[in-house]
C-alpha cells in the first residue's frame, strides 16, 4: 500500500488548505480510480514543516514556481528510485489553474504509471504513453468531490479500441478509443516517426500542452537521452 507524504514548500498556499485537499485525494485514488486502473489503495499523510517522510514514501510537493519553463506540475522519481509529484502553486495560478486539479492529475498518473515506464499498443504497433489524465485535461472536464476540484482520466477502454467499453473516461467525456478531447493531448510512439505529440484543437493554445524543455513528456522524444531523477531537500 503506498503511503503518500504531502509536503507544502510553498509560500503561496497556507498548510491548512493543503490538509483540507486530502480527503478528496485519498477518495479519488481509492474508491475512484482504484477499481478502474487495479491500482493498490494509499494513505495520504501531511508531512509538517521541518518533519522527513517514512522511509519509503511516496511524494505530493507542493513548490511556488516551475523547476521546468512552462510546466505547472508533473510525477517523475527521487533519486532513491520512489515516485514524486510536484505541483507549482504559484505557477498554476499564474495560469489561472486549479491547485488541487493539478495536484490530482499528477496523482492519478502518479498511481497508473509511479515508475513512468507505461505505454500500451494499439492494432497498429503504435505504443501510447501511459498518462491518463492527458486526454481529457480542461477545466470543463472536471469534477468535485465535496468541494475539492478534481481531475477527470481516462479508462482502460482508451487504450482498446477491438474491446472498449462504455466509459472511456470517469466522467464519460470521451466518445471512443484514442479519443483526445479538445482540452487534451496525448504521446504516441510511432516505429517509424518515434514520440509525437496529439494534441486537442483547444489545448493547442494552451501553454501547458506544450512539453517543456526539460520536461519528461520533452526528453521521452530524445531516446539517446537517458531520464534524470529528482529530488527535494528539507530544512
Amino acid at each position: 500500500m503506498p503511503q503518500i507524504a504531502v509536503i507544502n514548500e510553498s509560500t503561496a498556499i497556507a498548510d491548512a488548505d493543503v490538509q483540507k485537499m486530502l480527503p478528496a485525494f485519498a477518495q479519488q485514488w481509492n474508491k475512484d480510480l482504484a477499481p478502474v486502473w487495479g491500482v493498490d489503495p494509499a494513505n495520504f499523510t501531511f508531512i509538517p514543516k521541518n518533519q522527513m517522510p517514512a522511509a519509503g514514501s511516496w511524494w505530493l510537493v507542493f513548490f511556488d514556481n516551475s523547476d521546468q519553463a512552462g510546466a505547472l506540475a508533473y510525477h517523475d522519481l527521487t533519486n532513491d528510485g520512489l515516485p514524486i509529484s510536484k505541483v507549482f502553486v504559484k505557477t498554476l495560478q499564474a495560469d489561472h489553474a486549479s491547485v488541487s486539479v493539478g495536484a490530482t492529475h499528477e496523482l492519478c498518473e502518479m498511481a497508473v504509471d509511479p515508475w513512468l515506464n507505461g505505454a500500451y499498443q494499439d492494432a497498429k504497433g503504435v505504443f501510447w504513453a501511459g498518462e491518463v489524465c492527458d486526454p481529457v485535461e480542461s477545466d470543463q472536464y472536471d469534477y468535485k468531490i465535496g468541494e475539492v476540484l478534481v481531475t477527470d482520466f481516462i479508462t482502460p477502454n482508451w487504450y482498446a479500441p477491438e474491446h472498449a467499453g462504455k466509459n472511456i473516461d470517469f466522467k464519460n467525456h470521451a466518445r471512443k478509443a484514442f479519443d483526445v478531447l479538445a482540452g487534451g493531448y496525448a504521446q504516441k510512439f510511432d516505429p517509424r516517426k518515434g514520440w509525437v505529440q496529439v494534441t486537442g484543437s483547444m489545448a493547442l493554445h494552451f501553454q501547458r500542452s506544450h512539453a517543456a524543455p526539460g520536461s519528461r513528456r520533452e526528453r521521452r522524444t530524445r531516446l539517446s537521452e537517458g531520464l534524470q531523477r529528482s529530488d527535494i531537500k528539507r530544512g
